[in-house]
């Protein structure tokens, strides 16, 4: 039942935060994480989204995010927040299809950033990603990442990758490992971590046809812990064991 799931959620906020809509790569930003992780996963067609998350910190921080035809925001407050036209946080993002299987997409941070996604599929079961972010004079460079994303098994049961990050004034590469589960219908796990396995990021999400609760965590090397709960609805039904009695579903990318 419901009580379970909230149960179970917070169970794994409290033990082991990545993006806080859920992603874990630049090759794999579906539903909202497109607005966080590459904003060329706009691009594609995912119907209507929206969704809140609620951070369990001591600042209240609370944030809210949106997106459709090609067009996604999110918007971050907390305890500190005394006007809601001016949030903690926020970004602003487009991104449209630059030929077949492949996207492009442009995000503005609040904190004067930009990023520039690209996005390629070629085929369903592997999926390359890159992100490059500037400051918003587009004059300095800041940090690049790329990833890679594959379904050794054909299909959406399994996705196993790794995304490479390049920081200004760095020369060192961080190599971030990530895999995503979906087992069952309806039930999804998505962990990364960095290639020392000091920082572990988990997501464990539920869907019910057009409702989704999630609850994205992490811990770290010093042993602090971060995480919330979060909830999106959608336009499209998507295949769950929650939902076996709905008859209109519609067929979405996976």
């Amino acid at each position: 039942n419901i009580f379970v799931l909230f149960y179970t959620l917070n169970l794994f906020t409290i033990l082991l935060s990545q993006d806080y809509w859920g992603g874990t790569s630049v090759s794999t930003p579906d539903n909202l994480s497109a607005v966080t992780q590459n904003p060329a996963g706009l691009g594609i067609h995912r119907g209507e989204q929206s969704g809140i998350y609620f951070a369990l910190d001591s600042l209240s921080t609370w944030s809210s995010s949106y997106r459709s035809n090609g067009f996604g925001y999110d918007l971050t407050y907390n305890k500190s927040t005394n006007n809601f036209l001016n949030p903690f946080d926020g970004n602003i993002a487009f991104g449209f299809q630059v030929f077949k299987n492949a996207y492009s997409g442009i995000k503005w941070n609040k904190r004067n950033k930009y990023d520039f996604g690209f996005l390629y599929r070629p085929l369903n079961f592997i999926s390359f990603g890159a992100v490059l972010q500037t400051n918003d004079n587009l004059d300095q460079y800041i940090q690049s990442k790329f990833g890679l994303s594959i379904r050794p098994f054909l299909k959406h049961r399994l996705t196993i990758g790794a995304d490479i990050n390049s920081l200004n004034n760095d020369d060192s590469l961080y190599i971030h490992p990530h895999f995503a589960i979906e087992a069952i219908d309806g039930i999804n796990l998505n962990f990364s971590s960095n290639i020392d396995f000091t920082n572990f990021q988990i997501n464990l999400g539920f869907t019910f046809g057009k409702a989704n609760i999630y609850s994205p965590a992490n811990i770290n090397s010093n042993n602090n812990i971060s995480g919330g709960i979060g909830f999106y609805s959608d336009t499209q039904i998507k295949s769950s064991i929650f939902n076996k009695n709905i008859k209109d579903k519609q067929k979405y990318i996976r």
